[in-house]
């Protein structure tokens, strides 16, 4: 009854001031003026947080991809450990035996691209699968994906025409070679000794034969090969927003990333040794000896 009687009392007091000309509300309205002030510091607000957004989101891509890594090392280990020679990485078949098989992707991954879709490097027949999925042809193979893996760009010097002219042009590394990683071969074409002559590091190498395990590269992001072969000038943009800056796995089964910006072979202690070296990572096995290739 008394919410009635009030509810009545307030009503008759709006018709009252309607009446005498009054607002029956004085709620203030925004002025154009504070309205493009409050819509101009929400696109302030959104400039400042999208690119510490965008950073958020590349680190938490280059963890999963450090994480991936991570996975194929322990592969790696579990396939040396039964390796009669006890060989850093799984020598495919065929690996070495033509131009067109050089070694760096055919250790595991998905079906790929021209010589990666080959019957040779199918799923089930690239041996490091084995380790990691059995005999299950349905995986995703997403352990062999890097999460912002992109096509390699073009620069002065491409290591590999494949990803520039051939059957990889404008497509992810994943798609077309079946793996995002590739395995460091470290073979001098460039120096005194022709291409098909010596390995300098882990492949076709035994670990036993690896001088500094926690510090040689095993395997990388492809697009740091672009970044190995042209001056550090040129600078070569990781898949993680961060220039001249990859992931790699070492041959102890850890991952980090390095920086790497041009080959050299400065400060190598025999000139007929490719001794490529960063502060905190190498893809040489100096002093091991070159192990011979098999053409």
């Amino acid at each position: 009854m008394w919410y009635t009687v009030s509810v009545m009392r307030r009503r008759l007091s709006v018709a009252v001031r309607v009446v005498h000309g009054e607002a029956p509300f004085a709620a203030p309205a925004f002025t154009l003026l504070e309205l493009l002030v409050v819509i101009a510091i929400i696109a302030l607000l959104i400039a400042i947080l999208l690119p510490s957004l965008a950073t958020s989101r590349a680190e938490g891509h280059k963890a999963v991809c450090l994480a991936n890594m991570r996975g194929l090392g322990q592969a790696f280990s579990m396939y040396s450990d039964d390796d009669a020679s006890g060989l850093t990485s799984p020598i495919h078949p065929k690996a070495e035996t033509t131009w067109i098989y050089d070694g760096e992707y055919e250790y595991g991954g998905k079906t790929g691209l021209g010589v990666f879709a080959n019957a040779d490097f199918i799923t089930e027949n690239r041996i490091l699968n084995r380790y990691l999925y059995g005999t299950n042809k349905l995986s995703s193979f997403d352990i062999y994906r890097c999460p912002t893996d992109q096509p390699i760009p073009v620069a002065p010097i491409n290591f590999e025409p494949f990803f520039i002219t051939g059957e990889g042009r404008n497509k992810t590394v994943f798609d077309s070679a079946g793996t995002s990683y590739r395995l460091n071969n470290h073979i001098d074409f460039v120096g005194t000794t022709p291409y098909t002559q010596y390995f300098y590091g882990p492949y076709f190498r035994p670990k036993t034969r690896v001088p500094s395990t926690s510090q040689t590269v095993l395997l990388e992001e492809t697009v740091a090969e672009v970044a190995k072969w042209n001056t550090p000038s040129w600078g070569t943009s990781g898949w993680h927003r961060k220039m001249n800056i990859f992931n790699v796995l070492f041959v102890d089964g850890h991952a980090a990333p390095i920086r790497l910006a041009g080959q050299t072979s400065a400060g190598s202690p025999d000139p007929t040794y490719w001794y490529l070296r960063g502060d905190d990572w190498r893809m040489d096995c100096w002093p091991d000896k070159p192990i011979r290739d098999r053409p």
